[in-house]
């Protein structure tokens, strides 16, 4: 009678221990390793990192199912010298499941440098949402290096059905106003206004709110699979689009001086 207690209580530890390491369902959000809160550490890892006064880093985006083409940008950026960070600008998986996301960290975890993740439509799909917080933080966050302002924010109107909540123009406004210790503004996002995945009946003022700020040097996108560059409303601020992984170019941004300038860098 013993030895089947010890016996039943055996297994029963085993298969306790073992639901720990399962993933039940592709669609899951996360599981037991599943990594957390990616930006606010790389973040703190870049603030943490001395450097000169110039400001260099990678333009990237649409990593999704491109595995091998990330490899090789990685590859090409850690070759590169004087590079702060790269932001990852959206579509950072395909179907929005954990898995992707993952297998995206592994691969972009091995740069030399901090990478920092924004979030894409299709990172909104499935259970993407719950991922991408878990893994990587606030759809909307913002950090100061070197004096400049980096206003990160989610313009994936399509996944709200165009419901006037994205982008979130108050929380920009707030972000994007005079803030002592902030010499200038970039702003970084997945989908470009004017793309027929943004809220186009918010478009006028979105494109108000990022020009008018003070300082504001460009605005950086993905989401096209193509690079372009365009300057709306008045006309001075470059709206910079950087062409998909798949296509294995990215862009270079360098701030020095208070200016900015970009170049496309193939690999």
């Amino acid at each position: 009678m013993v030895k089947n207690i010890i016996c039943v209580l055996l297994v029963l530890a085993l298969f306790f221990v073992a639901c720990n390491e399962l993933e039940y369902s592709p669609n899951q959000a996360f599981d037991n390793d599943t990594p957390r809160d990616l930006n606010n550490k790389n973040i703190k890892r870049l603030l943490e990192t001395e450097g000169d006064d110039t400001i260099r880093f990678v333009l990237s985006g649409d990593s999704q199912r491109e595995y091998s083409n990330s490899k090789a940008l990685v590859s090409a950026v850690n070759k590169m010298k004087g590079i702060d960070f790269l932001f990852l600008a959206g579509d950072i998986s395909d179907f929005g499941l954990v898995q992707e996301m993952e297998w995206i960290d592994d691969i972009f975890s091995r740069l030399q440098v901090p990478y920092i993740g924004v979030i894409g439509n299709h990172d909104m799909v499935a259970n993407g949402e719950r991922a991408y917080r878990r893994m990587f933080g606030d759809f909307n966050f913002s950090f100061i290096y070197k004096g400049v302002k980096f206003v990160c924010h989610n313009t994936n109107s399509r996944e709200k059905a165009f419901d006037g909540t994205i982008p979130n123009l108050p929380w920009l406004k707030e972000q994007m106003s005079y803030e002592e210790g902030v010499n200038a503004y970039v702003t970084v996002a997945h989908v470009p206004p004017g793309n027929e995945d943004f809220d186009n009946s918010v478009k006028d003022e979105y494109i108000d709110v990022l020009n008018s700020s003070p300082n504001t040097l460009a605005a950086l996108y993905a989401h096209t699979h193509r690079e372009d560059l365009f300057y709306p409303g008045a006309g001075k601020i470059p709206y910079i689009v950087t062409d998909a992984i798949e296509h294995r170019q990215f862009v270079l941004v360098e701030i020095s001086n208070g200016k900015l300038t970009f170049e496309t860098i193939r690999y």
